[in-house]
């Protein structure tokens, strides 16, 4: 049986890094991202290796649109094993003082209600088939905070809280939850706001003298989507090169 994997957000950055690793261990992939021809270049690069993959627009904080596409997807697949919601991120940098109303929700819906809304919607497949992995994204600015990002880091602080209850709820079903934590990576968003300069400056503060790569938060999605460990739900798990030890 081939795993149904969904990956949100899973156009460029993390979210690809993850739909091209979770390919290696052949899983049919579902790309979901607001960005349609970026989308649809990931998931042509992944069948361009000969592997399992598709793409679907999806502006992820749209309740309609979320309930339709995941109803497409378990229609067309007949099932989802893993979603990873990854889509995020935030372009507002604000004191709190200062923070205007819209720009605070416009953060908290894009991070923390996107995980709400496409976790809900695979619960009653997952329930169905009595397995299933979810892999949520939070930050470590999540457990430090991070000056004029207190909605981000407030977003990615609930996304840890919102997936114990849900492990807690779905533990009986089988079904497993579990949450990455990435520092600094370098996606091609991220990267872009650092000279070279200060891009080297700041990753010598971190312990491992460097930004994590994509593809280094993707090797921890593959090991929590893994099958053989059935027996982690409710957990952290921190990806960010020492900066922050818990």
């Amino acid at each position: 049986m081939t795993r149904v994997s969904v990956i949100t957000g899973g156009a460029s950055g993390i979210g690809k890094a993850t739909a091209e690793r979770l390919a290696q261990d052949s899983h049919h992939i579902v790309i979901l991202d607001i960005n349609e021809d970026a989308g649809k270049a990931a998931a042509a690069e992944i069948q361009g290796r000969g592997q399992s993959a598709r793409f679907m627009r999806l502006d992820v904080t749209q309740e309609t649109a979320v309930k339709e596409t995941f109803h497409k997807i378990v229609s067309d697949h007949g099932r989802i094993d893993v979603l990873v919601n990854v889509a995020g991120g935030t372009t507002h940098w604000h004191t709190i003082e200062e923070f205007p109303l819209k720009h605070w929700q416009e953060t908290i819906d894009l991070n923390l209600t996107s995980t709400f809304l496409c976790s809900r919607e695979v619960i009653g497949a997952m329930k169905n088939q009595k397995s299933g992995c979810i892999i949520n994204t939070s930050s470590d600015l999540g457990f430090t905070g991070g000056l004029k990002r207190a909605a981000y880091s407030t977003a990615k602080a609930g996304i840890v809280g919102f997936s114990k209850c849900l492990a807690l709820e779905l533990a009986p079903l089988g079904i497993r939850v579990n949450v990455i934590a990435p520092g600094r990576t370098g996606t091609a968003r991220v990267r872009a706001r650092y000279s070279d300069a200060e891009w080297t400056l700041e990753n010598e503060k971190i312990p491992l003298k460097r930004a994590a790569e994509p593809a280094d938060i993707a090797e921890v999605v593959a090991f929590l989507a893994n099958e053989s460990n059935r027996h982690m739900t409710g957990q952290t798990l921190h990806i960010n090169g020492g900066r922050s030890m818990w």
